[in-house]
């Protein structure tokens, strides 16, 4: 018997907002997958060069988005990574924080979209 991991996000919530619309739902999966990975590449530049305050700017514009999708182990790293990008105590550990969040996003979007294709 093959066991599949859980998916990293669920769409109770969404469908939920979206009063279980399924065309809806769809069409925001696909605004989710087209918006997404600029905003990472993003969060990667701004780390990289140390522009704190976009790194937070960023994950406080995403974080809706990851909250509505219900993307648990995303929504407690972006937390983290809003709050060390403006502690200057803690901003070199922001890296190292949007390469966790790109990898858990990833993830999860290769699944969205794999969903989404089916």
């Amino acid at each position: 018997m093959e066991t599949q991991n859980p998916k990293p996000y669920n769409l109770t919530k969404l469908s939920g907002f979206l009063g279980d619309d399924p065309q809806q739902v769809v069409e925001m999966i696909g605004l989710f997958l087209e918006t997404i990975p600029p905003e990472l590449v993003l969060l990667m530049e701004y780390a990289s060069s140390g522009c704190f305050d976009e790194v937070a700017t960023i994950a406080h514009r995403i974080k809706p988005s990851l909250d509505v999708f219900d993307l648990q182990q995303a929504m407690k790293v972006i937390r983290v990574l809003e709050l060390f990008s403006k502690d200057e105590s803690h901003q070199r550990e922001v890296l190292a924080l949007v390469e966790e969040l790109t990898a858990i996003l990833k993830y999860a979007l290769k699944i969205m979209e794999t969903e989404l294709n089916r």
